[in-house]
């Protein structure tokens, strides 16, 4: 399974560790023991998966996360059981999957490769199928690109994916735990309030009013809903 992720760890044995663990699956790993290092290397090469300590020398991962974000590129957030806050911070920063520092190579690795599995599983669906077009809204899945009204918008990998399963089935109402399960997978640090604001920043980036929204319809008890063009 090829691949590349960039591993920014702190720690110098520990980064030493997940990166063997990583090279042994064949993947390529990019390692920064620093903020300022990661960034370098996010403007250098290029990568799949972002993993991120949230401790780091120079400043704080979720700091880290939100500049090497880019399209197409899935960010995994390591937090220590303290870091309640942070996560809360790190879903609103876009971070995609959580797990608890020190983190065990096994599971690191086994989360990588789910990550992958979802990008390959998304690269077949993708291209059995064409541009999605809902109203003034254009979605190119296979170039991971939106347009509203002629504008790029830009959004990180998560938002995309929930935007695609909401423009799929436009008028169709969602309930928040199958967004969850279709978007998310399998993840013991999110919750379904991780919708709600995934959904909100969607809104705010796609120029809708949160007050009265006329893209993404909250459908109250049960979830949202793509609006159907009249």
């Amino acid at each position: 399974m090829s691949g590349a992720v960039l591993l920014v760890i702190g720690n110098d044995e520990e980064r030493l560790r997940l990166r063997r663990a990583l090279a042994s699956e064949g993947w390529r790993v990019i390692p920064a023991g620093t903020g300022s290092h990661a960034r370098q290397m996010s403007e250098r090469q290029q990568f799949d998966v972002a993993v991120v300590d949230n401790r780091l020398p120079d400043e704080r991962g979720f700091q880290v996360i939100s500049a090497v974000q880019r399209p197409g590129v899935y960010t995994v957030a390591l937090l220590r059981d303290e870091d309640t806050m942070d996560r809360i911070v790190g879903i609103e920063l876009g971070a995609d999957y959580y797990m608890r520092s020190p983190v065990n190579p096994r599971e690191l690795v086994a989360r990588v490769k789910q990550i992958f599995r979802r990008k390959d599983s998304a690269g077949r669906e993708n291209s059995s199928s064409s541009r999605i077009l809902v109203g003034d809204l254009e979605i190119d899945p296979d170039e991971v690109q939106v347009t509203k009204g002629g504008r790029e918008i830009s959004l990180s990998r998560r938002e995309f994916d929930l935007l695609c399963v909401l423009a799929r089935r436009p008028g169709r109402v969602f309930e928040r735990s199958a967004l969850l399960r279709q978007v998310w997978g399998q993840d013991d640090y999110i919750d379904e309030r991780t919708v709600n604001v995934y959904v909100q920043r969607l809104r705010t980036k796609l120029g809708d009013n949160s007050e009265k929204p006329r893209i993404i319809e909250t459908v109250r008890g049960f979830g949202y809903r793509l609006v159907k063009p009249a």
